[in-house]
């Protein structure tokens, strides 16, 4: 049988045997029950009959940046811009099947005109992954759910970014050095060099401190001291194929050794590049700044997972302005040289994310010493 057809027989039965009780029973009780009907079957039609785009829904995700392992708060403030309150309205929210959510959101409420009401949710230890919320669908109805009619909400659909997770990290250890000149110096990052490389004028906006006061006293002009240039070492962390990696677990550590030595370099304006190796053609130049670190992350969010069907598209030539470091399970690309600083990820290299600052401090290009070395404990 049809819904429509049931849905009327039944409410034809309910009217029919309300009156009938009220019209041969009579009595107080009876009439009582046969207005309340009446009474009911009026306020069912107007709700009915109102228009469902008078609901108005907000939502709001928190925090605004998520890391892999989080707890995401959403928020749905719903609020009626009508004159008539309506008895019940169920809410949901779809989510993505990606999200690998358990249920479906979904909330029962009584709204009255002109006010808000917020309900929430929570996404708890959220993957990594690039996920598209929907528009979220409001019902409403009769009190027995017999009548109902639902809408697809106004509401643009919303993008849930959940970065991979990172590990706080001191220094680049033997992947980077600094180089004054020629000479190889011991700290990792960027300072004033101190190598003299000659003696100028003064011009205006120089430092007081880089003043030669005997050379000045002896020409009778203010001289100030030239030190040779420094050359900032640049990096581009390069992800190895998918294939190069024997499970999921492997790729997702991979991701997350990249994330953060992204994170490391932009804690310390280091420039530094991204390439997978997978996606030839998509890449990212050596660079610095907030903007470029955040496009990086978002692009390692947006990675395929290991079960995703995806078409490889591996690229054969690295250039050559950045020191390349390799993060890759087999280490067998075609594309990595000898002399390449390379991280592996395994049970011979980096197992879990805790280990990569004891690997950072190891020759990377000396594969052996990598894997004779013992892990810490």
């Amino acid at each position: 049988m049809k819904p429509l057809v049931w849905r009327s027989l039944v409410t034809i039965g309910i009217a029919v045997s309300t009156w009938s009780f009220a019209y041969f029973q009579g009595g107080y009780l009876a009439y009582h029950i046969w207005d309340t009907l009446r009474i009911l079957a009026v306020l069912i039609v107007i709700q009915l009959l109102f228009p469902l785009r008078h609901l108005h829904v907000v939502r709001h995700l928190e925090p605004s940046e998520v890391m892999e392992g989080d707890t995401v708060s959403v928020s749905l403030v719903v609020s009626l811009d009508a004159w008539w309150p309506w008895g019940w309205v169920c809410v949901s929210d779809p989510l993505p099947l990606s999200l690998k959510a358990n249920a479906t959101p979904h909330f029962v409420l009584a709204l009255w005109p002109h006010r808000r009401t917020t309900v929430m949710y929570q996404l708890a230890n959220v993957r990594r992954g690039v996920y598209r919320l929907g528009q979220p669908v409001a019902v409403t109805g009769d009190i027995f759910g017999l009548w109902t009619k639902s809408r697809i909400l106004d509401l643009p659909p919303a993008t849930l970014v959940v970065w991979p997770k990172t590990i706080v990290l001191r220094s680049f250890g033997a992947i980077l050095s600094q180089w004054e000149g020629t000479s190889e110096a011991p700290r990792r990052f960027a300072e004033e060099s101190s190598l003299l490389f000659g003696i100028r004028d003064y011009v205006a906006g120089d430092r007081l401190a880089q003043i030669h006061w005997r050379t000045s006293a002896r020409t009778g002009a203010f001289k100030v001291k030239q030190f040779e240039p420094m050359t900032h070492p640049r990096i581009r962390i390069i992800l190895d194929t998918l294939s190069s990696f024997d499970n999921a677990e492997q790729w997702e550590l991979a991701i997350q050794v990249a994330a953060s030595l992204l994170h490391l370099s932009a804690r310390y304006s280091q420039a530094a590049g991204l390439l997978w190796m997978g996606e030839g053609d998509q890449q990212f130049a050596v660079n610095t700044g907030q903007s470029h670190y955040l496009l990086m992350q978002n692009y390692l969010a947006s990675l395929p997972a290991m079960d995703a069907t995806v078409q490889e598209t591996s690229m054969a030539y690295i250039p050559l302005d950045a020191i390349p470091l390799w993060i890759t399970g087999s280490g067998t690309h075609p594309a990595m040289t000898p002399d390449a600083p390379v991280l592996f990820i395994g049970p011979n290299g980096v197992s879990r994310l805790e280990e990569l600052p004891f690997y950072l401090e190891r020759p990377l290009n000396d594969v052996q010493a990598i894997r004779s070395d013992p892990k810490p404990i």
